[in-house]
């Protein structure tokens, strides 16, 4: 096992505070809460959903290395804002600095928003444009 590989069992170990195996909202929660800032639980499910391929609601150990990559991403940035760390996080996912049409509508559907996608993509200023007419924080 790599060093990478074995940091990432060690992190997995840590988020999976009840040893099932899974990782799911709370846990992530809890963890980043403890060790970075708090998140609210539509950004915790969005973070989720993002590396969740089989989407069961949680993050198995093969689903954490795209969530680790995630993560790593949002400590890693410099704007520390919800919507800055939203962008990183999706932008990351999608392994591009332009946030699909697909992206935008899973972002917008874990806050609740069921809006009209106008555009196929986004740059990061109309990301951040669209998500400030929905998320106030």
């Amino acid at each position: 096992m790599g060093a990478d590989a074995s940091m990432q069992k060690k992190i997995f170990e840590e988020f999976d505070s009840d040893g099932s195996g899974m990782i799911d909202s709370m846990e992530i929660a809890s963890y980043m809460a403890e060790h970075y800032t708090t998140f609210p639980l539509e950004a915790v499910q969005l973070l989720i959903s993002l590396a969740d391929k089989d989407g069961n609601g949680e993050i198995d150990k093969k689903e954490f290395a795209d969530f680790y990559k995630i993560v790593l991403a949002i400590v890693s940035s410099e704007d520390q804002g919800l919507k800055n760390v939203i962008y990183t996080a999706t932008s990351v996912a999608e392994n591009s600095p332009k946030i699909s049409r697909k992206r935008m509508e899973q972002v917008l559907k874990s806050f609740g928003v069921k809006g009209q996608i106008n555009q196929d993509s986004y740059d990061k200023t109309e990301f951040l444009q669209e998500l400030s007419q929905f998320i106030p924080y």
